[in-house]
């Protein structure tokens, strides 16, 4: 077994997983950064640790255990899976405060079931809405 492409390859998983735990940590106490530069820079510098440590372990023994494979295929899958998650988030302009018993700004959008949809329909009725902003 080779000691360096086991590391290499246990680092580049720690790098990819922990970074995005340490990301969806923030985005309940609303601390996710505008430019997750820190994020996708780890992010890459992991995919690259796990292709490193394949290349290693083939070139070193002509095979590369489960020690290897297993956290390395894990961090080349999902690091460029998290790449593009992050690719896709919008940041939403200003700080948006909304305080219960505000009135309700009018919109229009699509329900789940391509069915339009406008604040006009709620008038008199008591409701409440709850909006859900990822991270992504």
């Amino acid at each position: 077994m080779n000691i360096i492409a086991v590391s290499m390859s246990a680092a580049s998983f720690m790098a990819v997983m922990g970074t995005w735990g340490v990301y969806l940590g923030k985005i309940p106490g609303g601390r996710v950064p505008e430019r997750p530069s820190g994020s996708v820079f780890l992010q890459c510098v992991g995919i690259g640790l796990a292709f490193s440590a394949i290349v290693w372990s083939y070139q070193s023994t002509g095979s590369a255990g489960a020690a290897v494979i297993t956290p390395a295929a894990v961090a080349l899958m999902m690091g460029p899976a998290f790449l593009w998650l992050l690719s896709q988030r919008k940041t939403p302009l200003g700080d948006l405060k909304v305080k219960v018993c505000d009135q309700l700004l009018p919109f229009a959008a699509v329900t789940s079931e391509g069915v339009g949809f406008h604040t006009d329909e709620l008038a008199g009725k008591r409701i409440l809405l709850k909006f859900f902003r990822g991270g992504w």
